[in-house]
């Protein structure tokens, strides 16, 4: 992290095509939006092919500031992901891309979700580690094994090329770069306003133990949501009306965890949760059935690097005054 905090206005520049993915160009720039309320300190612009509006995965139309030859030499370049099979073959992205990568006046590039495929393309990713959305992880390695494909990071970086995992994962970034521009406290309070963690800890295959259980329809398994109880590998297995290596074996397939992850992984979520609703940290063990204190604490350490303590300090300060943009 630099020490000094820039001081100039930065611009972003956002390279959008027709496919978009609508949330990795709204993520970032709403990050960045919602930053320059409490500090003005961005300059945000939309810039497509032709200058013509574009239609995003969901159908919805955005319209833009300009064409692509319009781009600022000075701003940051950001490219979001989605169907860009057909933007790989557009020359004028590739073209702006590796004269962006000739920049030394600390501009960044950053790509969310399969927009790294653009940067492969355009040859600038090679030899350097980058990040892309798990699904395009066979055809990121296929097409271009001269990148050093880091496919469980949320976001990575080599110099001013930073590039992450799919969609909220490009939200992680924003907050990232934000801190860089401007500091912890800004983010922070970005984060906050946007109701999201300023820190995700783990990779991009970690996904909520909730949420992977009704994915992978174990509706049985779902009483773990009492965590009270004596999840033993044989309690679970009978809760599944399974046997054991079954159960072994559909977790692993379907969540890629073990029994005893799944169930430390859903009552950390449970502790979480108590945590930020201003539980104490002995409420908090008890009612996500870890118990005693330490097994707590011991799986915070585990899992997040971090104590139950420095995550309710981290996380559940609230905001002030939610931000106002002024007009210019």
């Amino acid at each position: 992290m630099p020490k000094t905090i820039r001081t100039q206005p930065r611009p972003i520049d956002a390279l959008v095509y027709d496919g978009i993915n609508l949330l990795d160009l709204a993520g970032p720039m709403q990050a960045f939006w919602t930053a320059d309320c409490y500090k003005p300190s961005y300059k945000l612009r939309v810039l497509s092919v032709d200058g013509k509006p574009v239609e995003s995965q969901p159908g919805i139309k955005i319209a833009v500031d300009g064409a692509i030859e319009d781009w600022n030499f000075e701003a940051d370049l950001l490219i979001p992901g989605g169907a860009v099979d057909l933007a790989l073959s557009e020359n004028k992205f590739t073209s702006v891309l590796q004269d962006a990568a000739q920049r030394t006046n600390n501009t960044r590039i950053v790509s969310i979700c399969s927009g790294a495929l653009l940067l492969a393309q355009a040859g600038i990713l090679n030899g350097k580690m980058a990040s892309t959305h798990w699904s395009r992880a066979a055809m990121a390695q296929n097409l271009f094994p001269q990148v050093d494909w880091q496919m469980d990071q949320l976001f990575v970086n080599t110099g001013d090329i930073y590039s992450s995992a799919g969609v909220t994962a490009g939200i992680d970034l924003a907050l990232h770069l934000i801190e860089l521009d401007l500091g912890a406290g800004i983010s922070l309070k970005t984060a906050q306003e946007l109701v999201v963690y300023l820190r995700r800890h783990g990779g991009q295959a970690q996904f909520s133990s909730a949420l992977s259980l009704q994915a992978a329809g174990q509706s049985n398994i779902a009483k773990l949501s009492e965590p009270e109880g004596d999840w033993s590998i044989d309690a679970m297995a009978n809760a599944a009306g399974v046997s054991t290596r079954t159960l072994h074996r559909r977790l692993k397939e379907d969540i890629g965890s073990t029994p005893a992850q799944f169930v430390e992984c859903l009552r950390l979520d449970l502790a979480r949760t108590a945590l930020l609703r201003r539980s104490s940290i002995k409420q908090a063990a008890h009612l996500s059935g870890f118990g005693h204190i330490q097994n707590l604490r011991r799986a915070f350490q585990r899992n997040f690097g971090i104590s139950p303590s420095d995550y309710v300090e981290r996380f559940s300060q609230a905001l002030c005054a939610a931000p106002t943009k002024q007009a210019n």
